[in-house]
């Protein structure tokens, strides 16, 4: 039997929870679990608990790319890039998720100097990962509005009352 991680496994519990919330309610989805994990990682490895600027978890990276994701407004050719290449990652290192940080990070910039693939995927993550730092948290992104006080932004107003443009 494979042992995991304390960490691994409270990242796994919450991210199940938060994906499970996340998602559309009572609608096909045809994203797994399973991206989101390696999502969750990477994330926190281009944005990690330590610097000045809050953490993939401590904005939710994961929450808003999860929320934005399962729109119907979402390209399915973006969703399918996301799993091509997580896919990919996990193929290559399939010990990536038990991995701790600095390995993971090690990992990740093996597989963004292997191949185009990868250095285009982790550029499209870091872009939904940046998009979720600073949107507005109504998109279950920015936590706490963590983003904007890191950059000292103050919101406009009005701000979105409902997401992606839902009547109100």
């Amino acid at each position: 039997m494979k042992k995991i991680t304390r960490r691994v496994f409270i990242a796994s519990s919450v991210l199940a929870g938060t994906a499970l919330v996340l998602l559309p309610q009572n609608k096909k989805t045809h994203v797994k679990l399973e991206l989101f994990k390696t999502l969750e990682a990477v994330q926190e490895v281009l944005f990690p608990k330590g610097l000045k600027a809050p953490s993939a978890s401590e904005f939710g990276a994961t929450a808003y790319l999860a929320n934005v994701s399962s729109h119907s407004s979402f390209l399915e050719s973006d969703l399918k890039f996301l799993k091509r290449g997580a896919g990919e990652l996990m193929d290559r290192y399939n010990d990536f998720l038990t991995l701790s940080p600095k390995e993971q990070d090690k990992k990740l910039r093996e597989f963004v100097k292997s191949s185009r693939l990868g250095e285009n995927w982790v550029a499209f993550v870091l872009y939904f990962t940046l998009e979720g730092l600073l949107a507005d948290p109504i998109y279950s992104g920015n936590r706490d509005k963590s983003g904007w006080k890191w950059l000292g932004h103050h919101a406009g107003q009005p701000r979105p009352q409902k997401p992606f443009g839902e009547l109100v």
